[in-house]
């Protein structure tokens, strides 16, 4: 979702506009006084003219304030009015995509229990069944448990519980992890992590599985048989980690990032909820750090790119 984003840009708006009624106003009021000044030198053996004068002057910057602050009400509703009508539409859209990939696997569960119930499942078949809606089961909880936490990852409750951390040593521990499924994969890795500490203050629970999603995604989402390239270095005060890969380029407009955005054969075969990439962004910004990516990076197809500032 868009909603941090999408606040930043209005309390922007917001700002700019204060700034220009501001000065505007300034400018008319500006006007105003050197009109009166002038006028000042013509009236002034007439003290009821020059008395006529200076309340309409005052009438008038009273009205140009006046003006200003409804420009500015009507400017802010309006604002605020479309970035509500933005989020509710973004949530909807979310509700409906938690809806699609409940409600596959809850028709299959259903199914098959029904079957059971009325005894229609051959005996040799029976187990196979129920590892299916075990599967099945594994794969709503699942959904719930990311839904969960990519949800308290966007609230002002999330208190992440920071501690120094080598970086270094977190990297080779979620390639020692996930090698054997690499392997499997036949996916050919290229590590280049430093002997020495690159250290970072942030939650080692949440960063190892930002970072552990983006080595996951490596052969969940790609043809077996590709490269993987993870590089870490650290750049003057910042710690920069880049995971790129020679799998499937992403589609030209595809923004990755947001929740439930996945190729539809991944969402089909159950292979991806399109909660991985938004819950690695959102933990990434709130440790203060940004994630980025690089579709022309030498050698791959595509390179997430990410940057915390070091210790």
């Amino acid at each position: 979702m868009k909603n941090k984003t999408g606040m930043a840009k209005l309390r922007k708006k917001i700002v700019i506009t204060f700034i220009l009624i501001t000065f505007v106003c300034g400018i008319v009021n500006e006007i105003l006084d050197i009109i009166l000044s002038k006028l000042e030198g013509v009236v002034t053996n007439d003290g009821g003219l020059f008395l006529v004068v200076l309340n309409a002057a005052i009438l008038l910057n009273l009205l140009t304030y006046v003006v200003s602050g409804l420009i500015f009400y009507l400017v802010v509703r309006k604002a605020i009015r479309k970035e509500s009508e933005r989020q509710v539409k973004e949530n909807n859209l979310m509700y409906a995509a938690v809806a699609h990939d409940l409600k596959t696997p809850l028709t299959s569960i259903s199914g098959f229990a029904k079957a059971l119930e009325e005894d229609k499942v051959p005996e040799e078949e029976k187990k196979e069944i129920l590892g299916i809606i075990a599967k099945k089961s594994e794969r709503m909880n699942e959904l719930v448990d990311l839904l969960f936490e990519y949800s308290q990852l966007g609230t002002s409750e999330y208190k992440p519980d920071l501690s120094d951390l080598d970086m270094a040593e977190l990297l080779r521990g979620i390639i020692a992890e996930n090698y054997s499924d690499l392997e499997d994969h036949k996916i050919d890795v290229d590590v280049h992590i430093p002997d020495t500490p690159v250290t970072v203050n942030a939650d080692k629970r949440d960063i190892t599985r930002a970072l552990s999603n983006l080595v996951i995604n490596t052969y969940k989402h790609n043809p077996d048989g590709i490269s993987l390239y993870v590089h870490l270095e650290r750049t003057g005060d910042k710690c920069v980690i880049t995971i790129a890969d020679t799998g499937n380029e992403i589609p030209q407009g595809m923004s990755v990032f947001e929740p439930f955005v996945t190729e539809n054969s991944a969402r089909s075969t159950g292979g991806g909820t399109g909660l991985g990439l938004a819950i690695t962004k959102r933990v990434i910004e709130r440790h203060g750090g940004t994630i980025s990516i690089d579709s022309k990076y030498p050698g791959y197809t595509k390179a997430f790119i990410v940057k915390l500032k070091c210790k």
